[in-house]
């Protein structure tokens, strides 16, 4: 059995919200075309985004779909999108893969923990310009895709600050 072979797949509209914060979240999405982001919003209204997954990148609220908690977060579509989803009984039937298989699900998950961390210590000591830089590098089909404030929201700046970047970027 291939984890992403034979499952329900779902098209789903721009602005579409698959995950609100507070409900139990009962899938992992991998999106096959568009984008979706994670996000919390803070008390007075601000959007922070988490995580983008465009195609062949998983999304979810991992302690929610793991631990049935309600969750913290908000998924939703920034684009038109098809994704599959893996449900709570496919994950529970995660012992029915090959050997194969659950290697690569391992790295998977390796590499989405270590994107994460690298993400968190550029957030906590990287400049504007290298979390730019590993932006693109992390999302190259992104750049071009997504609106300049999305991006900004990503790296933790303001959109003109972002702007200010890439134009020095351009320069250099």
């Amino acid at each position: 059995m291939k984890l992403f072979n034979d499952l329900q797949t779902q098209k789903v509209s721009k602005g579409t919200i698959l995950l609100y914060k507070g409900d139990i979240c009962k899938s992992v999405y991998r999106v096959v075309k568009g984008c979706l982001k994670s996000y919390v919003v803070d008390k007075s209204g601000k959007e922070h985004i988490l995580h983008f997954a465009a195609e062949d990148w998983l999304i979810t609220d991992m302690d929610s779909f793991i631990n049935s908690k309600p969750s913290n977060i908000f998924i939703n579509a920034i684009e038109d999108s098809e994704v599959s989803l893996i449900t709570t009984s496919d994950y529970n039937n995660i012992s029915q893969l090959s050997h194969d298989d659950l290697l690569e699900q391992n790295n998977k998950l390796i590499n989405n923990l270590i994107s994460t961390n690298k993400r968190l210590m550029n957030l906590l000591s990287a400049t504007a310009e290298e979390r730019y830089r590993d932006f693109i590098e992390t999302y190259p089909t992104l750049v071009q895709r997504l609106p300049l404030k999305l991006i900004a929201s990503y790296l933790g700046m303001t959109p003109e600050y972002l702007s200010d970047v890439r134009r020095k970027l351009v320069q250099k």
